[in-house]
């Protein structure tokens, strides 16, 4: 193999008796030889370690509800507890850890949040006082961005979810339905709220015609939409409409029931 010189400053070589053979017949001498002699004395280098910036978790104050998740995460409390032993950057870090071995599923919003990259995010259906969807928007935002804002909506009022996370300044709480709270943000109802956003996140009533109008409402606000539960039959129901009247809008299937829609501007 040739290493091009304009990149030869990132690909560095310890045993340069080998590559001067090539490619094909390095590995051979490689396979032949074995490895070079190797010291195996540990050398302790002054490097920056991470050190552990994270509270203790609380699991009998602000994460109660987190043994009932075992049949999620079998042995999920001694798994918590053992969290609380390792480093963490923050407290967004290591609620990002402790919601996926709660709830598996949240893998899936991460991805989709790699996929949009989203700054303005508006979460229509926390799940009550799990908000484990609050939990990875939150991390999602307070690792990749220092200008991005959070919005969450739900019908029931939060105890527990807003103690643990109201300390993040992007994040916004509105108690309401989530077609009525869009359409109060689209009109500018909610001052130094945006009417607009990069990724809206539908897990809401679950029913049919209401999934299908959140979709509607959602897709004149935002370019990317993230659903929950897709397969739950008025939800696919909803989408599957939608999709049928929208063309240019393309999904993408997830893991554990979970469906990003996008609209391409190329589909006209």
């Amino acid at each position: 193999m040739r290493i091009d010189n304009i990149f030869a400053e990132r690909y560095h070589i310890l045993y340069p008796e080998f590559n001067a053979y090539g490619w094909g017949t390095g590995w051979q001498i490689f396979e032949k030889r074995s490895t070079p002699p190797v010291d195996l004395e540990a050398v302790m280098g002054t490097g920056v370690i991470q050190e552990n910036h994270a509270r203790p978790m609380e699991l009998d104050g602000l994460w109660p509800d987190t043994k009932d998740y075992d049949q999620n995460s079998p042995g999920i409390m001694d798994r918590a507890i053992d969290l609380d032993k390792r480093c963490f950057h923050s407290d967004a870090d290591k609620a990002f850890w402790l919601n996926v071995l709660r709830v598996p599923i949240c893998a899936s919003y991460l991805a989709a949040c790699a996929k949009v990259m989203p700054h303005r995010i508006l979460e229509l259906g926390t799940g009550g006082d799990s908000a484990h969807s609050t939990g990875m928007f939150t991390y999602w935002l307070s690792n990749i961005t220092n200008d991005g804002v959070l919005i969450s909506a739900d019908r029931h009022p939060l105890s527990h979810a807003w103690l643990r996370y109201r300390n993040y300044g992007f994040w916004h709480f509105i108690q309401g339905d989530s077609l009525t709270v869009m359409k109060a943000l689209q009109k500018d109802e909610i001052r130094g709220l945006p009417n607009s956003f990069d990724l809206i996140f539908i897990d809401s009533s679950h029913t049919y015609p209401h999934t299908l109008k959140e979709l509607e409402q959602a897709s004149g606000m935002t370019n990317a939409i993230l659903m929950d539960d897709s397969t739950v039959p008025e939800v696919q129901q909803s989408l599957d409409e939608f999709l049928v009247n929208n063309k240019e809008w393309l999904k993408v299937d997830l893991a554990h029931g979970v469906t990003l829609l996008e609209r391409h501007a190329y589909i006209r």
